[in-house]
């Protein structure tokens, strides 16, 4: 299966916010069902694990593989767990990102969540 090409996004106007829901995925299984997809790494550029570490996906200047429509013009999160049953090492985690993020890309627009 040929891999797509790794290409950097030029425009990033939003972060897309998702949610492993009841799947209590770990980062290798996200990065596996990725691979196995056909994608050349993992599609997000950050997941947050249940216990509210921050961990590198794709790098955070490519384009990812998230949400197809956004993809180009958006930087993927992915939370462990649910929305409504996010730690507070999780909420601190995402706010301090969401916070990096809007200071290293000004251009961003708003964050946008999504539940699976």
């Amino acid at each position: 299966m040929k891999h797509k090409d790794l290409k950097t996004r030029q425009d990033t106007r939003f972060v897309l916010v998702h949610f492993t829901g009841e799947d209590s995925s770990s980062y290798d299984d996200i990065k596996q069902s990725h691979l196995e997809k056909g994608e050349p790494e993992i599609g997000f550029h950050f997941i947050i694990t249940e216990e509210g570490q921050t961990l590198m996906g794709r790098h955070v200047s490519k384009i990812g593989s998230h949400h197809p429509e956004l993809d180009d013009i958006s930087i993927g999160v992915c939370v462990i767990g649910n929305r409504d049953d996010m730690s507070e090492e999780q909420t601190i985690a995402l706010t301090l990102l969401l916070e990096n993020l809007k200071t290293d890309y000004p251009s961003l627009e708003t964050a946008k969540y999504l539940s699976h």
